[in-house]
């Protein structure tokens, strides 16, 4: 390959979405590589609305971290042992505060087998864009002669503000029940943006150590001035306590401390499902991924962990060795899915191996029971599932968070998703399609996922729902596959079964963009195959708009459109329907490879008759007269042209036309094709509004509600690469995985 950055790029199974994600997905839960770029307000977008509290400190205590045995604290040097930080004739400065804390809680063994260390002005070298919290706790054992951020060994962090006026949450002052919203306790009106941003910054420290780490969930404090709230993060939401004065009663932070060095690894957070591997395990497994060419996963970067997954078909536990994972989560909330080419110890096989954090809500099925039902229905050029189960330790890994919604002292009722750790073997180690050799290659390899698509849908009745650039994967011998079923459906249950979208936002068709209310259908997974096709040829392969300007200018309206309201949700889809109506392409763009560009026109007119179908449709529909005691009286549909006459209709016209083109002699091709990234400018960003652009006359006056992780869009356009392959890299893997 020409670029450097692709050649190296040695995707798996899930290089996907979201990760988002700098450009993630649509979806919270995006997997993305550490070098991606967030600002603050990303992060704070990807925990909107999913705050639980305030929550009592006893009852945090008792919930999270039940400990037997305690004796009282002793009632020497408690009483005034954080007032007395605080007495000083000279005034006093934020980081002298900070250091008589540290000091306090180091000394006296207040805190056995752990350490407070300062650690604001020294950010973890390798993690993005150099976070450092205000103290880093961790165990006493740990080198720390740099007082440096390091979030791979941290088992708590803490932020510290002399301000009580820094405080990021407001308790309710009484009873009522209007003073118990969730805007009320989430601050929002006077100094709203600095909150959004210090909550964006906490959120930040608190997903990054969770993707450096096996953890179930972490702990946290923030203080401000004489006041302490304590937290929990996992993957559904963050539990926060009310606010307490610390210096008043020390005993709830001391005792706080004291049973966080008492309770067990797991209780702290940690997942013991997985251990360091031991030397002769690693030796094992990398002379398994010498020999596949994957050597480079068992780096001194990443400490080698030993894997432990349940298989629940045949009820029996296998280990696996994994490194350096392919992709890791951006987002703290949703999936949180993690990627690595894993050597199982069994058989010394390499493998992919898949760790995420299910949606368990009812009717959501497992990935590994469908990718199961789709091999057993011989589904072409899907993975073969290997292992599959949920991850079971100590108890099965569910998020904590999620049991405490109904809790009497909570503000506000906002939906919270519930998680549970899952993680999956396949057998097929791939790569991204962002790796095709050649235009030819690049539109076999989406036939060849989009045979998956069709042979699940008429087999087995399953709807893929997510087809994006980071779930087609090309394999060694160059042919596609399909990947990430986990947010599949059965098409004979419409019942929705968790709130919102479904999908990548840069590939979702233009009308589930435009429309909360549609039904995700077969069209749409068809359309999204049509935008990964533009998208890839865009990006990598000659063509009349490749300027940075025109480029750059045109994937924003593409694919990147979107607006933001007031509420934090985004709508969009504007650009790609306008594009289909304006036959964009092949109009305005051409493409160097011949057949590609016939292909996209064809399909693009396609796409523009299915729209214009259902346009009609939609405006007869709303013509209907209904009365309160009146039935509407049904009419006969009478667009111009009826859907048997359609070829986007079904799977048919597309899958003939591609085979097709694919079938034209190779002199019908590019015989020296250059396929490498294109520079382009990254796209303007879009205001905060009130109200839904018009997006179609179907479909304006709606507001969008996407799904867990529909903030991430505001990563697209704020962070997009300039051009660099290693940038691209990590836009590409921040892109793909659209999921929630």
């Amino acid at each position: 390959m020409s670029d450097p950055e692709r050649r190296a790029a040695t995707s798996s199974l899930s290089s996907s979405s979201p990760v988002k994600r700098t450009v993630d997905s649509s979806i919270r839960h995006s997997a993305t590589r550490t070098s991606t770029t967030r600002s603050r307000q990303d992060d704070e977008d990807d925990v909107r609305e999913t705050w639980i509290g305030p929550m009592p400190v006893v009852d945090f205590l008792a919930e999270f971290m039940q400990c037997g045995g305690l004796e009282p604290l002793p009632e020497d040097g408690v009483v005034d042992v954080f007032s007395e930080m605080w007495a000083s004739e000279e005034p006093l400065t934020e980081n002298m505060l900070l250091e008589n804390f540290v000091d306090i809680i180091n000394s006296e063994e207040r805190f056995p087998g752990f350490k407070l260390v300062f650690t604001g002005n020294n950010p973890d070298k390798k993690a993005r864009t150099k976070l450092r919290p205000d103290v880093c706790v961790y165990p006493t054992d740990h080198d720390v002669a740099e007082n440096r951020t390091n979030f791979l060994k941290m088992e708590m962090f803490m932020e510290f503000k002399k301000s009580p006026g820094a405080d990021l949450f407001r308790d309710p002052t009484g009873k009522s029940e209007s003073q118990k919203t969730y805007e009320s306790f989430v601050v929002t009106g006077h100094g709203e943006h600095a909150k959004k941003q210090r909550r964006g910054q906490i959120v930040g420290y608190a997903a990054e150590a969770c993707a450096k780490q096996h953890r179930v969930h972490l702990f946290s404090i923030e203080i401000t001035g004489p006041f302490a709230r304590l937290f929990l993060w996992d993957r559904s939401a963050t539990v926060v306590t009310a606010r307490f004065n610390y210096c008043d009663q020390p005993r709830l932070l001391l005792d706080f401390f004291r049973r966080f060095s008492r309770i067990s690894p797991r209780a702290r957070g940690r997942d013991t499902t997985v251990e360091e591997a031991t030397k002769e395990d690693e030796k094992v497994a990398r002379a398994a991924l010498e020999k596949e060419g994957f050597e480079d996963r068992l780096d001194t970067g990443h400490p080698t962990m030993k894997m432990k997954i349940h298989d629940e078909a045949s009820h029996t536990n296998r280990c696996f060795i994994v490194g350096r994972p392919e992709v890791e989560p951006s987002s703290l909330v949703g999936r949180a899915t993690k990627a690595y080419i894993a050597v199982d110890l069994q058989t010394t096989n390499v493998v992919f191996l898949k760790d995420s954090w299910r949606v368990s809500s009812a009717g959501m099925a497992k990935e590994g029971d469908t990718l199961r039902k789709l091999n057993e229905a011989g589904v072409r050029n899907v993975p073969q599932l290997l292992y599959a189960g949920d991850v079971s330790g100590d108890d099965i890994q569910h998020t904590k968070s999620y049991e405490l919604i109904g809790k009497s002292w909570r503000c506000g009722d906002k939906a919270i998703t519930p998680h549970t750790h899952y993680r999956q073997v396949v057998d097929v180690v791939a790569r991204s399609v962002y790796t095709f050799t050649s235009s030819k290659q690049l539109v076999q390899v989406i036939h060849d996922a989009f045979h998956a698509h069709r042979d699940a849908v008429e087999k087995c009745k399953i709807l893929h729902r997510d087809v994006s650039a980071g779930n087609i994967l090309i394999t060694k011998d160059g042919r596609g596959l399909l990947i990430d079923w986990d947010m599949s459906k059965d098409m004979n249950n419409q019942e929705a079964r968790q709130l919102g979208r479904t999908g990548t936002w840069l590939f979702m068709s233009a009308r589930m963009l435009q429309n909360p209310k549609k039904i995700h259908e077969i069209q749409d997974d068809m359309e999204s195959f049509l935008h990964v096709l533009i998208y890839a040829a865009l990006c990598y392969t000659p063509h009349n708009q490749s300027s940075p300007n025109d480029l750059g200018d045109l994937l924003d309206g593409l694919f990147y459109e979107a607006t933001r309201l007031r509420s934090g949700n985004y709508t969009g889809g504007q650009g790609k329907y306008l594009g289909f109506m304006q036959m964009l392409i092949p109009k305005q763009v051409t493409f160097g490879c011949t057949p590609v560009q016939r292909l996209i026109a064809h399909l693009v007119a396609c796409v523009r008759e299915w729209l214009i179908y259902c346009q009609e449709i939609e405006v007869q529909q709303t013509q209907y007269c209904v009365d309160d005691d009146i039935l509407p009286i049904p009419r006969k549909v009478t667009a111009r042209q009826s859907l048997n006459d359609l070829g986007w209709k079904d799977h048919d016209f597309m899958d003939q036309l591609i085979a097709t083109i694919l079938s034209l002699p190779d002199t019908s091709w590019p015989q020296a094709e250059t396929i490498q990234l294109h520079e382009f400018d990254k796209p303007k960003r879009t205001k905060t509004v009130t109200a839904v652009r018009t997006a179609s006359r179907a479909s304006s006056k709606r507001s969008l509600e996407l799904s867990e992780s529909e903030s991430t869009v505001s990563r697209k356009r704020r962070t997009r690469a300039r051009g660099s392959s290693l940038s691209h890299q990590a836009r590409m893997d921040s892109i793909d995985e659209g999921h929630h």
